[in-house]
């Protein structure tokens, strides 16, 4: 009886810890234990308890994560450090593995001051070949090597060797760990492109998150640190979905919701975030928005909309979306249950995503084969717009992210810039 209660104990996993304190102090005991996973759970949980962005706790939170086999977590973390000016030992022991990463350059680049190497290098490397331990281009001097951008400059292309088959289904940019996320439809998982380095990671693999069979959309809640992702699986009155939330900096899932049984059949196809941390989800088999509410842990039905073919939204505060249909865009207002078809001279149809930032509307529309990256003004009631402009065109499909003062898209296996006014 006694081993059988051992047992039992053992799989409960890591006892649960009051404060940060303790929690900290059990992360420790942990890793001197060498029971590394449950290292990393304790640091997550002091980290969460802690007072935010308290540097020992983060510091803390990146020991664990190379140590449990999540080193580009870790250049993260100690990116984030970083960027509130943190002191940093980066001759750590528990940080070998994390010397090893392609990645571990730019960070040391931006710990110390030192210019990292040039981006791209004149002679790339393979691309399976491993990247060298000291953050020295082979042919450069490091003192010569210019400080790698912040972001691609408009016009620029940020390269990367895709993994075979990318079909990306959307992308979304972290401004404060400088790399893009990528959904790829046919691996059901996120990809990681790192600004500098150019090098592409998983992320997120459908295993470790749950997603359902196939991942239609994410945004960023930039404000939050959050990563949304919608998930469906089935079509017809088999289709369900899920919405999932995730820690933006390590990919870590925090809260998966589901709508109630009695709404089924779900299929959502687009997510999109307000400023005050409200998510809509959209769903194309009910042809409804829903929306989850801050600190809530329950989808509601926000609004029936009376259009066929729905296929994306975007928040334009927490109450008003604008949604993309078969027929073309509609301004919704959710507090007076309303929806109004947005007017205009062009052809509003078509409209594969949309972002919304400072009182303009950008988005993806497909239109006689040919992907269009478009900028359109709204008057103040969000019913008329102004003349289309036409910002790219391209006969590939094209994925793209609004964020300050610019559009990221990705098209051909390269994200690019638009300044958007």
């Amino acid at each position: 009886m006694l081993l059988l209660l051992a047992v039992f104990l053992l799989v409960q996993g890591p006892p649960t810890c009051a404060d940060a304190a303790s929690c900290r102090a059990e992360a420790e005991a942990a890793a001197s234990r060498g029971e590394f996973e449950a290292f990393h759970d304790l640091a997550w949980r002091a980290v969460q308890k802690g007072r935010p962005n308290d540097p020992a706790l983060m510091l803390l939170l990146a020991r664990a994560q190379v140590l449990s086999g999540r080193p580009e977590d870790a250049i993260v973390m100690l990116g984030r450090l970083a960027d509130l000016h943190a002191p940093i030992d980066l001759t750590l022991p528990d940080f070998d593995r994390a010397r090893l990463r392609p990645s571990w350059a730019a960070l040391e680049s931006k710990v110390t001051g030192a210019p990292a190497p040039s981006v791209p290098a004149p002679a790339p490397s393979a691309p399976d070949a491993p990247a060298p331990r000291a953050p020295v281009a082979p042919d450069a001097p490091r003192t010569d090597a210019p400080r790698a951008p912040e972001a691609p400059p408009p016009g620029d292309a940020l390269d990367f060797d895709p993994p075979p088959a990318l079909a990306p289904v959307g992308i979304a940019h972290d401004a404060v760990s400088r790399r893009f996320v990528i959904g790829d439809a046919p691996s059901r998982r996120l990809l990681v492109v790192d600004e500098v380095s150019r090098h592409v990671v998983p992320y997120v693999s459908a295993a470790s998150a749950g997603f359902y069979d196939d991942l239609t959309g994410l945004a960023v809640d930039d404000r939050r640190g959050d990563l949304w992702v919608v998930s469906a699986k089935g079509t017809g009155a088999a289709a369900s979905s899920i919405l999932h939330k995730l820690q933006l900096v390590s990919g870590r899932g925090l809260m998966d919701v589901r709508p109630a049984d009695d709404a089924l059949p779900v299929r959502f196809v687009d997510v999109a975030v307000a400023s005050d941390g409200t998510v809509f989800a959209l769903d194309a088999a009910g042809a409804r928005v829903f929306r989850l509410r801050p600190g809530s842990r329950a989808l509601e039905i926000a609004h029936h909309v009376e259009a066929r073919g729905l296929t994306a939204l975007a928040a334009l505060d927490d109450h008003t979306v604008v949604v993309a249909a078969e027929s073309g865009l509609l301004h919704v207002d959710l507090a007076s249950r309303s929806a109004q078809a947005i007017k205009a001279a062009d052809d509003l149809s078509g409209f594969e995503s949309l972002a919304w930032r400072n009182g303009t509307l950008v988005g993806v529309q497909r239109t006689k084969g040919v992907s269009l990256v478009v900028r359109l003004g709204l008057d103040g009631s969000g019913t008329r717009a102004q003349s289309r402009a036409i910002l790219v065109a391209s006969p590939l499909p094209i994925v793209g992210t609004l964020v300050a003062g610019g559009y990221f898209y990705l098209a051909d296996h390269a994200i690019r810039r638009l300044t958007v006014r």
